[in-house]
């Protein structure tokens, strides 16, 4: 059997990973969509579907996948010309819910790229919905200049929100245990620091060290 999963397609920071697991042998391949693929003017002509069936296409070769095979696909959105594909070169597949190895295997990748990118490990593992797109716009927002071009900018969702203005003050720190955005070190208590503001959904506050 063969399974196929995806992860970071809902994440507005990063691609997306793409994985096809064979179950009885623990083979495992996967391979990240480029963000690029995900800017204004690729996410229209969905470039990112393209290159979900070039990514398997690349993974059954490396595994030797045979056609007596049977393939379970995630039933999301981004397998739509994979299935195509798979009808046209004769695989027996199915849509079913992706759970198990395969699906802690993707994800796990992804985090791990998206820690490659620069998104704090401790943003991740500590936020209770860590890719939620507007707890990302604030890691965003924290270096804007740098992080946009690592955005699937293509996004309806983002066109909503690109204009966002933020409002930058001076402060101090009023909390513990408050680390910065931009640097990922821990802000100390009682220190000047600079808070950004802006709204999307709600009111959100951004805090960097005065120097950062």
């Amino acid at each position: 059997m063969i399974q196929i999963d995806d992860a970071g397609s809902g994440s507005f920071v990063g691609g997306t990973c793409i994985g096809i697991y064979r179950p009885e042998t623990n083979e495992y391949f996967f391979e990240i969509i480029p963000v690029e693929l995900y800017n204004k003017e690729n996410f229209k002509k969905k470039l990112y579907l393209d290159a979900v069936v070039n990514i398997v296409e690349e993974a059954f070769k490396a595994l030797n996948v045979h056609r007596n095979e049977t393939v379970e696909i995630c039933r999301g959105y981004m397998f739509e010309k994979l299935r195509l594909w798979l009808d046209a070169n004769g695989y027996c597949w199915y849509r079913t819910q992706i759970s198990g190895r395969v699906q802690e295997i993707v994800e796990q990748n992804f985090m791990l790229y998206t820690i490659r990118l620069g998104v704090l490990e401790a943003y991740i593992k500590y936020t209770k919905y860590p890719f939620h797109f507007h707890k990302l716009l604030r890691w965003v927002f924290a270096d804007y200049d740098k992080r946009i071009s690592l955005c699937k900018t293509g996004w309806q969702s983002w066109a909503k929100y690109e204009g966002i203005h933020c409002d930058v003050c001076d402060d101090v720190m009023n909390f513990s245990h408050i680390f910065c955005l931009k640097c990922g070190k821990y802000i100390k208590k009682g220190s000047k620091i600079k808070t950004l503001r802006f709204v999307s959904n709600k009111e959100h506050f951004v805090y960097l060290h005065s120097d950062c």
